[in-house]
């Protein structure tokens, strides 16, 4: 017979854990604003008054930072999810007599036939969309404005640095 104890100590986890889901959403939201800020702030500058355009080549770090600041959230938000839905869920659906499908992570999955991580895939896209968009422009830049064997060097080296870090983020974050 479960105690009120095992059961108000297994509630005690499934709060503890939903409200570490319900973080890491704000978390990820919030990412995804200063990833959109920033991105926005270097085409201002690049293409702003100033005319720095050279500035676009940290367009891609700065997407590659926030990406995998998103993805690994993402990451750990399906894990979490998955602890509540196997472990957690089960046995307080034991304990109290009710069935699984009752239980919030069981119910998302399997009834509602939902998966958290949706917008993953957006964020993958928008990674490889900024590499290409900033690195198609500087070779540009690199080939027909500046001519500058040193920013030619320079553009190759970061977009290669780029494509492959680019490579390894979708390889580990992928789509399952």
């Amino acid at each position: 017979m479960a105690t009120i104890n095992s059961i108000d100590h297994l509630e005690r986890i499934r709060l503890d854990v939903r409200d570490e889901i319900k973080r890491r959403i704000e978390q990820r939201d919030r990412y995804s604003i200063q990833l959109t800020i920033a991105l926005a702030t270097i085409v201002a500058v690049a293409f702003g008054p100033t005319g720095f355009s050279k500035v676009l080549i940290a367009a891609p770090l700065v997407s590659i930072y926030f990406t995998i600041l998103i993805l690994y959230s993402y990451s750990i938000h399906r894990i979490l999810a998955r602890f509540l839905r196997e472990r957690i869920e089960p046995e307080l659906a034991r304990m109290c007599g009710t069935s699984t499908e009752t239980e919030w992570e069981t119910y998302y999955l399997t009834v509602a036939n939902a998966v958290p991580g949706i917008r993953r895939g957006f964020f993958l896209i928008a990674l490889w969309v900024v590499f290409f968009a900033a690195i198609s422009y500087l070779s540009y830049l690199s080939v027909v404005e500046t001519r500058q064997a040193s920013f030619q060097v320079a553009v190759a080296i970061a977009g290669a640095i780029y494509f492959m870090a680019n490579v390894l983020i979708t390889s580990k974050f992928g789509l399952d």
